[in-house]
């Protein structure tokens, strides 16, 4: 029978996700604390930001105030895919093939499977990403809408414009639906073929 427990954690909780049959618990103060046969802790970050399972649930990805994004797997090892120097990392997400996507600023950045790394250079502050649930897409959150890239390509990107301030940005598991989360309590979806 399984056994529930309270668990102390020292600081706001990020993310939970399980790495195989191991849950794990990432905490704004860098650490990523994890229940394998007793309570373990790793110093990932000096400040987490954010952090989101791989799609193969094998890693947790993580992003921190210390401008590092990394990969951290089941056993707790931890590898570095990304770093944008002085400046936080504020939203990662997991895609196909292993890519991985991070904000920064006012910059989108893609990891791709090859580990060649792309950056997307927006004029405002990129508040979060998303991948595509088929192909090599992503989303970006940012003020006054969201935008689309392809960064697998050298194409333009799509435009999507709603005036205010898009916080959060997933698509619709079949693709056909792009819905961000607004600062103004609201949410606002774009029918893509269109």
């Amino acid at each position: 029978m399984p056994t529930v427990a309270p668990l102390d954690l020292s600081a706001f909780c990020i993310a939970t996700c399980w790495l195989g049959d191991v849950p794990h618990f990432a905490l704004a103060d860098g650490t990523v604390h994890r229940l394998d046969h007793g309570h373990k802790t790793i110093e990932a970050h000096d400040g987490l930001a954010a952090a989101r399972p791989a799609l193969d649930g094998k890693t947790l990805i993580t992003g921190g105030e210390d401008g590092k994004v990394l990969a951290l797997s089941a056993d707790g090892s931890t590898s570095e895919l990304g770093n944008a120097g002085s400046k936080w990392i504020t939203a990662v997400a997991a895609g196909p093939q292993g890519a991985v996507a991070w904000a920064a600023g006012r910059s989108a950045f893609v990891r791709l499977s090859d580990g060649k790394v792309k950056e997307f250079q927006h004029p405002r502050t990129v508040e979060d990403v998303a991948f595509a649930p088929k192909g090599m897409r992503i989303a970006v959150a940012r003020y006054n809408g969201a935008t689309l890239h392809f960064p697998a390509t050298e194409g333009k990107p799509a435009e999507l414009e709603w005036a205010g301030a898009h916080t959060g940005i997933t698509f619709s598991p079949d693709g056909q639906f792009l819905v961000t989360a607004m600062q103004e309590n609201a949410l606002h979806g774009w029918k893509l073929a269109d």
